[in-house]
């Protein structure tokens, strides 16, 4: 117990309530960003799509090819098991490629054109 019984919440209390006052008659102002974006244009920002995606498509494509020599590797000294698995692993890394290829190249020429459906 202390010997002022509530005295130092109702202190409290009456700080916090002067401090709300003063905060809201003194808002901060806003700080400037570190991060700036500069503007680009809607035909930069599909080139760059366009070049990440052929790129990252290419890059998936490429370690297919890498798999399917990987699994003919193992298929020449009798290796069932790996021969299974590096190719079932570049079937998917080959549908994968071709897919980021074909689905970029559907969203930015077709998707993109058409204009804006109304709902």
């Amino acid at each position: 117990m202390t010997r002022h019984g509530n005295a130092g919440e109702s202190t409290f209390s009456t700080v916090r309530e002067r401090y709300r006052q003063w905060a809201d008659a003194n808002p901060r102002p806003g700080s400037p960003s570190a991060i700036g974006f500069p503007e680009v244009s809607e035909g930069a920002v599909r080139l760059l799509a366009l070049a990440t995606a052929l790129g990252l498509g290419t890059m998936l494509l490429a370690l297919a090819v890498t798999s399917f020599v990987a699994a003919r590797s193992w298929a020449e000294i009798d290796r069932g098991g790996p021969v299974v698995a590096y190719t079932l692993t570049a079937f998917f890394l080959a549908v994968a490629g071709a897919g980021c290829i074909v689905g970029t190249l559907n969203h930015l020429f077709n998707v993109l054109a058409k204009p804006p459906a109304h709902h």
